[in-house]
């Protein structure tokens, strides 16, 4: 069996474009799965990039964090956890911090608190120790989730592939019917 160029090209062709389509498919789940803190939520799941220096040194600036939250009564005092809070001196919402007291509560939501934040459960992400780290990756899928990269890196290429389809169509059906007439 002889390879030939063409073949080649249309392997690379079909392997680019298939790597294309997962990033696509990946990069628009997680922007769908937004909650108001920026963060995709996927199930137990909490998927974001560090965007600041606060989490360091565990954590490195645009590493990928996949946390998987917890039950309630998983946590205990001394472990480190993730929790949203909004705080006005930095951008972020993502904090990260050593669970210092927890207060139980039979009719409401139990009551964690790290250094000087006491914040509920519904704004606890999960705990730092089984969270999966993605180093380096994270300014990638930055990229993708902005509005001008996945303009230009998804949605416009989406867009070509649509009218380069149509395109061939109608040329197809031009020479189909070119061909009827001379029969």
């Amino acid at each position: 069996m002889v390879i030939t160029m063409r073949m080649i090209l249309n392997f690379l062709k079909g392997a680019i474009i298939s790597v294309w389509l997962v990033i696509a498919i990946f990069t628009t789940i997680c922007l769908i799965s937004y909650n108001d803190y920026l963060v995709s939520e996927i199930g137990e799941y909490s998927l974001f990039v560090v965007d600041n220096k606060d989490l360091e040194p565990d954590f490195k600036k645009y590493d990928i964090v996949i946390v998987e939250k917890q039950p309630e009564d998983k946590y205990k005092v001394g472990d480190k956890a993730f929790f949203y809070y909004v705080n006005r001196n930095t951008l972020s919402y993502i904090n990260y911090g050593e669970i210092t007291e927890i207060e139980v509560n039979e009719d409401f939501e139990d009551k964690y608190t790290f250094s000087n934040t006491s914040i509920s459960y519904g704004n606890l992400m999960g705990p730092a120790q089984g969270s999966k780290v993605i180093h380096k990756l994270g300014l990638v899928l930055k990229v993708f989730e902005s509005r001008w990269g996945f303009m230009f890196l998804v949605i416009l290429p989406t867009l070509f592939a649509i009218v380069y389809e149509i395109y061939y169509i109608a040329i197809e059906v031009k020479k189909d019917s070119k061909n009827k007439e001379e029969e």
